[in-house]
């Protein structure tokens, strides 16, 4: 059992009543948000200086500041091309940059049209760097860390997750389990797993390599995304996996930066030990990250709720909590993590994120790649979305449900009939979770 619970069982309040400040639009002088398939919008009005007809002085509408435009400023800063000062306010200045970034990589140059793309490579580029160890790995700073990270997407060294889940260290030769030979009392013998029965469960893969990560994934799925000239649209959508891939990367992103900003309003630990509470966190949640692969939506979800509720830990905060959690483990490429995270948000009532569940289900991280069940979790997602709930990525993009739904439609007409789902016990309760204290 998880030992180290924090005393405080007030998980972020203040975070859960905190939404992302994202971009929106305004009166045609600034065009928000990653707009799928289409513009992230930094298109502004021209100049900010006043001008007079007729001896009348008029002051044009100040541009506004959007957490988007910080985020975009900060990374353009972090690799050298100066966008000035990070306010959140897209002028000039930071078009500037941003077309100096466009000519750097090959990208069409219009700061007025940054591309959804565009800004997702800047940003997963930043988050390399600054959370998963990229410049520390490279030594590089300023374009050329940005084009090691390039150079690492078209076929070089694969980037590697800044603290890396640890993994079991492959032995020399293979092990062949003797029958004839017991283990000490109580132990099961290598490369066997204990079965409820008493006995011992061959595991064939026990020290097999680690999957391709989500991350490197996602690199892959930009490359791809950048190839076609841009995100797959409702319109042009030929190919549903790609849509989905897509959306999963674009909820990943989100999931991070959403993540990055209540970490800042937690007090008195650091990263590494956010990170140690949110190990914690997907221990306790173990036995529900399992069944994710064995059990449909409509079982899962009312055991989480279960679960939940058992903690004795207050829904703001436990929200809260596994919104960090969820981006700790995307952040580390700890797909168990992300899991529990998601189940524990759609326990909660937030039915969005069972997304999350449908794309981990139909790729197989952090749980058997099961097309059918995923079907489950991404229908009761998008249903939910459909009746009015609180999107949790993109809230501005009105056009993301319906692709969403798109793809579902062309996924369940290429999928085979789903297989039947096995029955399983009720797995018990934690004892408690992990979670934070922040400030108010």
């Amino acid at each position: 059992m998880f030992a180290r619970i924090m005393t405080t069982a007030s998980l972020v309040a203040a975070l859960a009543a905190a939404p992302a400040d994202r971009a929106q639009a305004d009166a045609g002088d600034f065009i928000g948000g990653a707009i799928i398939g289409g513009v992230i919008g930094h298109a502004l009005s021209q100049g900010q200086r006043p001008r007079t007809t007729g001896g009348t002085r008029v002051v044009r509408p100040g541009i506004p500041a959007t957490q988007q435009g910080r985020e975009t400023q900060t990374a353009l800063n972090y690799f050298g091309y100066n966008a000035g000062t990070v306010d959140g306010q897209v002028g000039p200045g930071t078009r500037s940059a941003i077309e100096r970034f466009q000519a750097s990589m090959g990208y069409p140059v219009n700061g007025r049209e940054f591309a959804s793309y565009q800004f997702d490579f800047l940003m997963d580029a930043y988050f390399w760097a600054t959370n998963q160890g990229g410049a520390q790995q490279t030594g590089l700073r300023g374009q050329s860390l940005l084009y090691a990270y390039r150079d690492s997407l078209q076929g070089g060294a694969p980037i590697q997750s800044f603290q890396p889940v640890p993994q079991p260290m492959a032995p020399a030769t293979t092990v062949i389990v003797n029958p004839a030979q017991q283990p000490p009392a109580g132990q099961p013998a290598p490369g066997m797993a204990t079965a409820s029965g008493g006995g011992a469960m061959p595991n064939l893969f026990a020290n097999s390599q680690p999957r391709m990560s989500l991350a490197n994934s996602c690199n892959a799925v930009m490359l791809q995304t950048s190839s076609n000239g841009g995100y797959v649209t409702l319109a042009t959508m030929g190919d549903a996996g790609q849509a989905l891939s897509e959306q999963f990367c674009v909820a990943r992103t989100y999931a991070m930066a959403r993540g990055e900003e209540l970490m800042g309003q937690i007090s008195g630990l650091s990263q590494a030990q956010i990170a140690e509470q949110c190990n914690g966190f997907s221990t306790m949640l173990s036995a529900q990250i399992d069944r994710l692969s064995l059990v449909g939506q409509a079982e899962l979800v009312p055991e989480m709720q279960r679960v939940v509720a058992g903690t004795g830990v207050a829904p703001a905060d436990m929200a809260s909590t596994a919104r960090v959690c969820l981006a700790v483990g995307y952040a580390q490429d700890d797909m168990r993590m992300a899991v529990g995270s998601a189940l524990t948000l759609v326990a909660l009532g937030e039915g969005a994120y069972g997304e999350l569940l449908g794309h981990h289900l139909r790729e197989g991280f952090g749980a058997n790649a099961r097309r059918d069940l995923a079907v489950q979790w991404y229908d009761a997602a998008i249903s939910s979305l459909e009746q009015g709930s609180t999107p949790a990525f993109m809230p501005g993009q009105p056009e993301r449900t319906p692709l969403l739904r798109g793809a579902l439609m062309r996924l369940q007409g290429g999928a085979a009939a789903a297989a039947p789902v096995p029955a399983a016990q009720p797995q018990p309760a934690p004892n408690a979770l992990p979670t934070f204290q922040v400030n108010q």
